[in-house]
């Protein structure tokens, strides 16, 4: 039964991730730099919000690879249509939608006496 839970709560972290990833994605572009800094830092928010609520590696990971995936997919939609511009606000996008939520998941958090540890 809680292998269901985990995978339940990895998907909907997924699920969500997939959503932000998509609309800050469109969004980043459309008053320069206050929503690229925005959704920054509503990415790094919602990473570190499932790391740190729910802990569970498995979330963290399908967060991530929600935000990145989703991010890095409609960057490179095939066609006439350029959703990421190839100047400097595209380009730091790009790079700050990838390098945050790795960081934010990877960061080590310390140990306080009493907690359990976050793999279990």
């Amino acid at each position: 039964m809680q292998t269901v839970v985990r995978l339940g709560i990895a998907l909907l972290a997924s699920a969500v991730g997939v959503a932000i990833g998509t609309i800050t994605t469109f969004a980043h572009a459309t008053a320069a730099p206050w929503m690229l800094l925005a959704g920054l830092a509503v990415v790094l928010a919602f990473v570190l919000g499932v790391r740190l609520g729910v802990g569970q590696p498995l979330a963290t990971a399908a967060a991530v690879a929600g935000v990145v995936g989703s991010a890095l997919l409609v960057a490179l939609v095939p066609g006439d249509v350029v959703l990421v511009a190839s100047d400097a606000l595209g380009i730091a996008w790009l790079v700050g939608v990838t390098v945050l939520p790795l960081g934010g998941a990877l960061w080590p958090l310390r140990e306080r006496p009493g907690n359990a540890p976050e793999s279990s």
